[in-house]
């Protein structure tokens, strides 16, 4: 580390003692909208493709912490009648709202299973503000919903966590409610590892962490089965300094899949159709 960069780091070190600076600015990134899943609001690099039936997808508003937060219920591709009896619960990452991440929807969709994703509080249409309580709670509310459902296997809901949305699954099937099956992609250690990495320095105590974002202490208390897919090349959540903080404390069954060319969030575009087999096979195994 050069002096200057030493000098800078001490300087910010000093300022988070001084005011105990918060980890939100750098934990969640929303993007709020008027609408969802207008094509014009989507990005090409994305890869959406629109090919969900708009029948199948069922609007939904729940409420959190006494604000409003959106989602949708997508019912499976109808010609995989022995997948739809497993519902998705996705827990999306830090940035944007629900259309950056409906790409996992299409492919969910097209494995057959039902899908619920929905948006934490302060993204997209979803009142109040993002923080740890805020998405513990929406995700609690988002199960409650699945689970008051009459036309799904209640028994058959597998927790899915996409990066900061692991932090969210693995609260919900340690703390709360033991899932079919429980998949993790691109998921970091914890917000303590996240920050190490963003800064490269250890920082003090006095720089809070508000959330209790720790996958690596939960993934011991998970009571079913656990996939685990990342990327070597993943620039933002290090594959060397966060995987087997998580994998190693994992009970058994597990499984895993460590992509060499993919890096944070082109897992899906690295394998294709073989991400489609890895989900499939996974829960062919411990779902059904």
């Amino acid at each position: 580390m050069n002096t200057r960069k030493i000098i800078l780091v001490s300087i910010f070190v000093f300022l988070a003692c001084q005011r105990l600076i918060s980890l939100d600015d750098f934990l969640f990134e929303p993007t709020q909208i008027d609408e969802y899943l207008r094509p014009e609001d989507f990005d090409d690099e994305w890869g959406t493709r629109f090919i969900i039936p708009d029948s199948l997808v069922e609007p939904v508003l729940l409420t959190s912490m006494g604000n409003t937060i959106y989602g949708f219920f997508v019912h499976g591709h109808p010609d995989s009648a022995t997948n739809n009896q497993v519902t998705i619960l996705y827990c999306h990452g830090k940035d944007e709202n629900i259309n950056r991440y409906w790409i996992w929807v299409e492919h969910f969709w097209e494995m057959g299973y039902n899908v619920f994703i929905f948006d934490y509080q302060g993204y997209g249409k979803s009142e109040g503000s993002p923080s740890g309580e805020a998405l513990f709670s929406d995700g609690l509310e988002s199960l409650h919903y699945l689970q008051a459902r009459t036309d799904i296997d209640t028994s058959k809901i597998v927790f899915y966590g996409w990066s900061l949305g692991a932090f969210v699954a693995s609260y919900l099937a340690a703390d709360e409610h033991h899932p079919a099956a429980l998949i993790f992609e691109s998921a970091p250690a914890s917000a303590s590892a996240l920050l190490q990495d963003a800064i490269l320095l250890n920082m003090p105590g006095c720089y809070v962490v508000d959330a209790d974002f720790d996958n690596e202490t939960r993934i011991e208390h998970v009571g079913c089965p656990f996939f685990m897919m990342h990327g070597r090349t993943d620039d933002f959540v290090v594959f060397e300094r966060h995987v087997h903080r998580i994998w190693d404390n994992a009970v058994d069954p597990k499984g895993n899949l460590w992509i060499d060319d993919a890096g944070h969030d082109d897992i899906i575009t690295v394998l294709g159709m073989q991400y489609h087999q890895a989900v499939i096979d996974f829960v062919n195994d411990y779902v059904f």
